[in-house]
C-alpha cells in the first residue's frame, strides 16, 4: 500500500471549524467531533482493555463519516475535481483494508482479551489507522469546505437534508454494503455483536470515556 500525503493540504482548515457547521453538517459534525475524540483518547492512555475498546469505537465512528461523506458529500464535486477524488478514493480504500483488520480483532471480543494474541500487531494496525484516517481528512476536508462555500443557502439546506437522511442508514463496518437493505442487516449484526461483549464485559472504558 502506498503512504498516504499527510502533509497535502497541512494549511487547510476543517470544515468543523465553519460557524454553521453544526446546523450545516448536522449528524456528521457530531460524529466528527466524536472521531476526534477518540484520537486524542488515544494519543494519552495505555491502559490496553481501553485502547481495544476505543480502536473498536474508531472503526465504527470512521466507517458512519466516510459512508456518508462519500454518498452525500462527494458525490456532489464536479468532473473537474476527478483526479483529486480518485487519490481519496484510494486513500479511502486503504483506510479501510487496514480498519478492517481491527475490526476482525475487536468484534465480539472483551477488549481486555484483545492483546493477549499478538497485541504489538494489533497497535502497530491502529497506529496505521490512526495515520491514514489524518491524511484522509484533510483531503477530504479541503474538498468539503470547497463545496460547501460555493453553495447559497438553499444549496446549503439541500446539502444538510442529504447529510441527516444517509446518517441514518451509513454502514458501521469499514466496507459498506451497496444497498439500504445491506446496511440494515450489516449494522444490525454489528449492534449484536456489540449487545454480547454488553453481556460478558459490563463495562467499556474506551466507550465510557468518549461518551461520557
Amino acid at each position: 500500500m502506498t503512504q498516504p500525503k499527510e502533509q497535502r493540504d497541512a494549511g487547510s482548515q476543517s470544515w468543523a471549524d465553519m460557524n454553521d457547521a453544526a446546523h450545516v453538517f448536522g449528524p456528521l459534525y457530531e460524529e466528527r467531533l466524536r472521531i476526534d475524540r477518540i484520537v486524542d483518547r488515544l494519543e494519552v492512555t495505555d491502559e490496553l482493555a481501553e485502547r481495544a475498546d476505543l480502536a473498536s469505537e474508531l472503526v465504527r465512528s470512521v466507517s458512519r463519516y466516510e459512508d456518508t461523506v462519500e454518498r452525500s458529500l462527494l458525490i456532489r464535486l464536479t468532473d473537474s475535481r476527478s483526479a483529486v477524488l480518485e487519490e481519496l478514493n484510494q486513500e479511502r480504500d486503504e483506510l479501510r483494508e487496514v480498519m478492517t483488520v481491527i475490526h476482525k480483532r475487536t468484534m465480539g471480543i472483551d477488549p481486555r482479551n484483545v492483546h493477549v494474541s499478538d497485541g504489538q500487531q494489533f497497535e502497530d494496525g491502529l497506529e496505521d489507522v490512526v495515520h491514514r484516517l489524518r491524511a484522509l481528512l484533510l483531503g477530504e476536508d479541503r474538498q468539503i469546505s470547497a463545496l460547501i462555500e460555493s453553495l447559497d443557502p438553499e444549496g446549503r439546506q439541500k446539502v444538510s437534508a442529504d447529510i441527516a437522511h444517509t446518517f441514518r442508514s451509513a454502514s458501521e463496518r469499514p466496507y459498506p454494503p451497496h444497498t439500504a437493505v445491506g446496511r440494515f442487516f450489516s449494522n444490525t449484526h454489528v449492534k449484536l455483536d456489540h449487545k454480547f461483549e454488553d453481556v460478558a464485559t459490563p463495562s467499556h472504558p474506551g466507550a465510557d470515556t468518549i461518551d461520557g
